[in-house]
């Protein structure tokens, strides 16, 4: 084996096989904590703008007490069953500011014959609709039919298959894509395949009846250009007061949720800024000590010709093969834990949660890696330069 600085840096590094493995370790935490956190604040950011985009309406209107439960459905799917008057939506339309609206109608499962979690059944008019329907240009080329659901991402079935909603089958007309929102567990059909539903749900479970053909869930509202949506928000109090009706700002959703995503952005980049200090503190302690300990094997070579550079070399040679190896390491197993389990990191948070794309996570691991094998070296900079100030063969003769 040829002795230059690399192979050199490569026998040391074998045979310290204990420091070797104790720095290789801590740069892999560096970089898994590094990689976890850029992960999940880009979900929280992409969760946020999927929210954003598919909102669609600028008033909802629900029955009193709902505003946690349909929050709840949209943003994390928790699955919620919450009923109101079919009335309210003449009235609602009349409001002054209200262009247009449009009901649904949502139904709780707590099993499925498609999967292994409940799922929200919501059913919108094909007709007035102005949210759901949207998302489905891409999905389907005609209406849903009778029998016929446009199931979330997260739901179990190809295309064309059937699935089981309260003993009922129902074709998967199409899927939609993911969105990071309760709508990944949800099954979306027409309003009255769901009342048909609603009537089987109650059947089954033996409840007292409900005239579910008069019942909705929410009145989605859309405001008249030129109207503050607090204003028309405003009216509909004042049409609803002392009935079962709270209209809901869905821009006060969002911008809530939103609040929630940055606090929590920010406790992880304090928590990336304090592993960061720790670990530089670290390494910067151990390749100092390192670094004094083996003035005596430096003096050696310096003896047997190696210039100053040399000895940078062989240092440097160590530390970027330990870091880098270290980088690699702890980004390889957090982009598979990440991969692995992040629907778990989704519904944790309860909030939404779109995980980055394949080429995004690529990005995240290449940046993570080269960002972590650099904290190595950068730590080691004044070790180095303090040594380089220092003659190791005059030291060695001292010592003797």
């Amino acid at each position: 084996m040829k002795l230059n600085s690399k192979n050199i840096a490569i026998l040391n590094i074998k045979n310290k096989m204990g420091r070797s493995i104790a720095l290789i370790s801590l740069t892999a935490v560096l970089a898994f904590f590094l990689f976890i956190s850029s992960f999940l604040v880009y979900s929280l950011s992409n969760g946020m703008k999927s929210l954003s985009d598919r909102m669609g309406a600028d008033i909802i209107l629900v029955p009193k007490g709902s505003d946690t439960k349909i929050t709840s459905a949209i943003l994390t799917g928790e699955p919620s069953s919450f009923f109101f008057s079919k009335d309210f939506i003449k009235r609602a339309s009349k409001v002054e500011g209200v262009l247009s609206v449009t009901p649904q109608l949502y139904l709780a499962t707590l099993s499925a014959g498609c999967c292994s979690f409940p799922v929200q059944i919501i059913g919108f008019d094909y007709e007035s609709d102005f949210i759901i329907k949207p998302w489905l240009e891409n999905q389907i080329k005609d209406e849903l039919q009778s029998g016929e659901v446009v199931v979330g991402n997260n739901i179990i079935g190809e295309e064309d298959a059937h699935v089981q909603f309260f003993n009922q089958s129902f074709k998967i007309k199409g899927r939609l894509g993911k969105t990071g929102m309760g709508f990944d567990n949800t099954a979306f059909l027409t309003i009255d395949e769901a009342v048909r539903l609603a009537k089987e749900h109650d059947e089954i479970l033996m409840l007292p009846s409900i005239d579910y053909d008069e019942m909705i869930s929410s009145i989605m509202i859309k405001v008249k250009d030129g109207y503050d949506p607090k204003d028309v928000q405003n009216n509909l109090r004042r049409e609803f007061t002392g009935e079962d009706a709270s209209p809901m700002l869905a821009k006060s959703m969002i911008s809530g949720v939103g609040e929630s995503t940055k606090n929590l952005s920010k406790y992880i980049y304090i928590l990336i800024a304090l592993i960061w200090i720790l670990v530089f503190i670290v390494l910067y302690l151990v390749y100092s000590i390192t670094i004094k300990e083996r003035k005596r094997e430096f003096a050696t070579l310096r003896i047997l010709g190696a210039n100053k550079k040399t000895l940078r070399n062989i240092i440097f040679q160590e530390i970027i093969i330990l870091n880098g190896a270290g980088a690699i390491l702890g980004s390889i197993i957090a982009l598979i834990i990440s991969i692995l389990f992040g629907t778990a990191f989704s519904q944790s948070f309860k909030m939404p949660f779109l995980a980055p794309s394949a080429k995004s996570l690529i990005i995240i691991f290449i940046l993570t890696t080269l960002v972590a094998s650099l904290m190595g070296p950068l730590s080691a900079l004044y070790s180095i330069r303090k040594m380089d100030k220092e003659e190791l063969a005059l030291l060695l003769k001292e010592n003797d």
